[in-house]
């Protein structure tokens, strides 16, 4: 196979398909077209994360906010490592959001390669048929390329699913890298050191904790505007929500409900800001254990704080509450101490009702609210009626509408922001 060019594949195969954006872990398969990405497109366009699970999520939120296909680069490892985004999240069977995977294929049948990929390669077909995710293997021609990857965006819009783009090695030519002032990284001496947390922490010697999981919610949503958009993660925290709103007689569609993805809300809420940059203000309520378990992710997209209007709420009970409250297995103050070297735009640690209330009237885009919680809960939280599909619609249907009123008077949907907060009313 003759090998392409990454910039003529990026604008004959990608942007004349409407693929804007791409997230993913790097592989030595897509090297060059990876490589022409970095030195090329805005950071914004194209966010190299921890794992692969995070690139789905991203591209789901992306999807929510413009209704337009991401790209989602993985190896075929890569692949296996964000089945659970792709299975839980992405599916038809869930909620069912598009998106393009380009999968560099290692251990292809007939070609000698490393150890570990001799399982996987051989099987990567089929694990894809297994899925029944639609693939294709990437042409010879450019112009192959393109139609294959209209074919597939268009099976993958229909079908409400991730559809996949098989790529072998030694496809795409090195990129020459070529220095771009405005998207190279500062240098060591330049960069700032991490931003201290703001605490508003009771006595050690206070008895017991004030907060609840659900006093959290509550509060949190006095401060959602109807202009702003919220994310919870999977478990008690989207149920206590759900269970607030009904109770409120308030729109659940304000919300997406992150019920599946291991708890990747808050690389899908990211993902919503960068497909609407300023426009609102996104309030996304998450859970300790999944916060550990995508440090990695968290570490990458706070950095990404100054082009976010994201507000990361992040709720420790210390316990797997919704397995049987399991112990974390991390104290607090470890915790805290690897929470205070993320680089979120601003931290605040609270335990107490003053220090809650005083860090949401203070959050803007980029903060970090690490609110330390009891482990109570009520043992009669409901469960969402609709369906995954029918949550997303109503979601969906929010933005459209709230699209349509700012066009209605005027107001672009980008619009400017002031400490964070949208503008668009």
């Amino acid at each position: 196979m003759a090998k392409f060019d990454p910039a003529q594949f990026d604008h004959q195969v990608l942007e004349a398909n409407d693929i804007e954006v791409a997230f993913g872990v790097p592989d030595s398969s897509l090297s060059g077209l990876l490589s022409f990405f970095s030195a090329t497109k805005p950071r914004a366009q194209h966010v190299v994360v921890a794992n692969e699970g995070a690139a789905v999520a991203l591209a789901a939120g992306y999807f929510l906010a413009t209704g337009k296909i991401a790209l989602v680069y993985v190896q075929n490892s890569g692949y296996s490592n964000a089945l659970n985004p792709l299975q839980s999240l992405a599916s038809k069977e869930v909620f069912g959001f598009p998106m393009l995977l380009m999968i560099g294929w290692r251990g292809k049948p007939g070609e000698k390669d490393e150890p570990q990929h001799a399982l996987i390669g051989p099987r990567l077909l089929d694990n894809l048929r297994s899925n029944d995710f639609p693939f294709e293997e990437v042409p010879d021609s450019l112009l192959d390329s393109r139609e294959t990857v209209s074919r597939l965006c268009a099976l993958a819009k229909k079908k409400a699913s991730p559809v996949a783009l098989v790529v072998p090695r030694n496809t795409f030519a090195e990129y020459k890298h070529q220095e771009n002032p405005a998207l190279a990284m500062p240098p060591a001496s330049d960069i700032r050191p991490t931003t201290r947390a703001m605490r508003w922490l009771s006595p050690m010697e206070s008895a017991g904790l004030p907060l609840s999981r659900e006093k959290v919610v509550r509060d949190t949503l006095e401060f959602v505007r109807d202009s702003d958009i919220t994310v919870t993660s999977l478990g008690g925290l989207s149920r206590e929500l759900y269970m607030v709103r009904k109770e409120q007689g308030k729109e659940i569609s304000q919300n997406f409900f992150c019920i599946g993805a291991m708890g990747h809300s808050f690389a899908l809420a990211n993902g919503l800001a960068i497909g609407r940059p300023e426009a609102r203000r996104i309030w996304c309520l998450d859970g300790d254990g999944s916060f550990i378990m995508h440090l990695g992710n968290n570490a990458v997209l706070a950095g990404m704080a100054e082009n976010s209007n994201v507000v990361h709420i992040v709720v420790y009970n210390g316990v797997y509450s919704s397995t049987g409250s399991q112990p974390l297995m991390i104290d607090t103050v470890k915790f805290l101490d690897l929470a205070e070297g993320l680089p979120y735009r601003k931290k605040i640690f609270v335990d107490n009702n003053f220090g809650l209330r005083t860090a949401l009237v203070n959050a803007i885009g980029g903060t970090l609210i690490v609110v330390l919680t009891n482990d109570q809960m009520s043992d009669k939280l409901p469960r969402p009626t609709e369906t995954a599909a029918e949550l997303k619609d109503m979601f969906v249907g929010r933005l459209h509408r709230a699209d349509e009123a700012g066009s209605a008077n005027g107001i672009s949907v980008n619009g400017g922001t002031e400490n964070g907060v949208s503008s668009v009313v």
